[in-house]
């Protein structure tokens, strides 16, 4: 399969290309704790050290950055392609359109117009619970957004 342009952005998108940007989506997997099959609840254990944890089955970000807990939707929400964390510079990355992000999801700069989706999330001890029925942008519910984050 010859690769073909992306729509406006002039990236070649084709199998090879997909296959090396998703092998490079992640540090670290992340395997969920346990999963509440009555609700949509997520839970993880509370990542030790700073860094970005993906759950690619649930499209899933837990990011734990300056003794703060977040949970992402793995979707840029330019286009929804799957976002890299990239340590090196400290940020997330969109690999479509570089779209980029801090780590407590704020909008950087890129194709995107706002920051990166979470959803709403608690602790159960040394858990964090991730409800992925409900999730906020930041466009649409700012206080909903900045709520959503956990302080350790």
């Amino acid at each position: 399969m010859k690769g073909r342009e992306c729509e406006g952005c002039g990236i070649q998108t084709g199998r090879r290309e997909f296959v090396k940007r998703l092998l490079g989506l992640a540090p670290v997997l992340l395997v969920p704790m346990r999963v509440d099959p009555l609700s949509e609840t997520i839970e993880y254990e509370i990542p030790a050290s700073d860094g970005a944890f993906i759950d690619a089955r649930n499209d899933v970000i837990i990011m734990r950055w300056q003794n703060m807990v977040y949970a992402f939707s793995l979707a840029c929400p330019h286009q929804n392609t799957a976002l890299r964390w990239k340590p090196e510079a400290g940020r997330f990355q969109c690999p479509k359109h570089n779209s980029k992000y801090r780590p407590d999801g704020s909008f950087i700069s890129g194709r995107a117009t706002r920051g990166m989706d979470r959803f709403a999330i608690s602790r159960r001890g040394e858990l964090v619970a991730v409800d992925l029925g409900r999730f906020y942008s930041e466009d649409r519910d700012a206080a909903g957004w900045q709520a959503a984050a956990l302080k350790l």
